[in-house]
């Protein structure tokens, strides 16, 4: 059969634009153009978790096709209209007068500066506004998850520098990044998540204790290796027990030499300082019968001091 007279089985049942189909045609996205036929197929209307289950993608991927094809011109969500759309990955920006309408209009995103304002002690400039707007509208987090966040920002800032240092927008815009892409939308994932980083820092402080880091701030090098060990399963009196074998092999705290300590023992199954005690001795010297000489030998070896002496 000549492939170029192939067609369609069916009769068409969705009517698409011919204006849409150029559009993604010239794209080339065809998960954009998945999401499209979706929409077409459902009236239009885009449910994010649905649509993500139903096409069997993440969230995340949704809302980053969804912003493609508004781009293209081809979803319209009600969003205020934007300057040089920029790639996935960074907030776009808003127009001034934009993010002023929204304010005037939107009683959530009103509280929401307010509350934002309270937290961090000052009123926001225009640029802190658009970035606040964008963690709202593009990112699309509720105001009660942002201002979670807002405050989780403030008081992990205020620990390290102090209150009387201002937490820059930029620190609470990467933070928000962060959260979207663990796909925290709610409320409850925002309380799950803030109660995990706690039990994290919690750990953190005790294995610093255990290794003996008293009188200064762990290294984010330092942070990593200790996270990952803690996500493998080990706590403190195992870290402590490597870190004593660390020193005793090299005389000092060496961490890429105490990594392969903690990864061996993973690698063996030992996980707590029992199996690990248990599960990583070193085999003993066994003594042969060759080893030792036997009283034939140390007879003749007496002989020959002897001549020796007296020669």
């Amino acid at each position: 059969m000549d492939d170029g007279k192939l067609k369609l089985n069916r009769p068409r049942l969705l009517a698409v634009p011919l204006r849409d189909a150029d559009a993604l045609l010239e794209a080339g996205d065809g998960d954009g153009a998945l999401l499209y036929l979706y929409l077409v197929k459902n009236g239009g209307a885009l449910d994010i978790d649905r649509a993500a289950a139903e096409l069997r993608l993440s969230v995340r991927a949704v809302r980053q096709i969804a912003g493609r094809l508004e781009r293209l011109g081809l979803l319209d969500r009600g969003a205020p209209e934007r300057e040089d759309p920029l790639p996935s990955g960074e907030i776009p920006e808003y127009r001034a007068a934009d993010v002023a309408r929204r304010s005037q209009t939107d009683p959530a995103f009103q509280d929401l500066v307010k509350e934002t304002q309270q937290t961090l002690g000052r009123t926001l400039n225009s640029t802190d506004l658009k970035k606040l707007f964008g963690i709202y509208d593009d990112l699309s987090l509720p105001a009660d998850v942002i201002m979670l966040l807002i405050h989780h920002c403030k008081e992990e800032h205020d620990q390290r520098y102090g209150a009387a240092r201002q937490l820059g927008f930029a620190v609470i815009e990467k933070e928000a990044y962060r959260w979207f892409d663990r796909e925290i939308m709610t409320y409850e994932q925002a309380e799950s998540w803030l109660a995990e980083l706690d039990r994290r820092k919690s750990m953190l402080g005790q294995m610093q204790q255990a290794l003996g880091i008293r009188d200064r701030e762990l290294s984010s090098t330092e942070k990593k290796y200790l996270l990952g060990w803690m996500e493998l399963g080990f706590g403190p009196e195992e870290l402590a027990l490597a870190a004593d074998r660390t020193v005793t092999n090299t005389g000092q705290l060496k961490w890429r030499y105490m990594n392969s300590i903690v990864q061996s023992w993973h690698g063996k199954g030992l996980h707590t300082v029992a199996q690990i005690e248990q599960g990583d001795r070193k085999p003993a010297r066994q003594k042969t019968a060759s080893s030792a000489p036997d009283a034939a030998e140390l007879e003749r070896m007496q002989k020959l001091r002897e001549r020796l002496k007296n020669g």
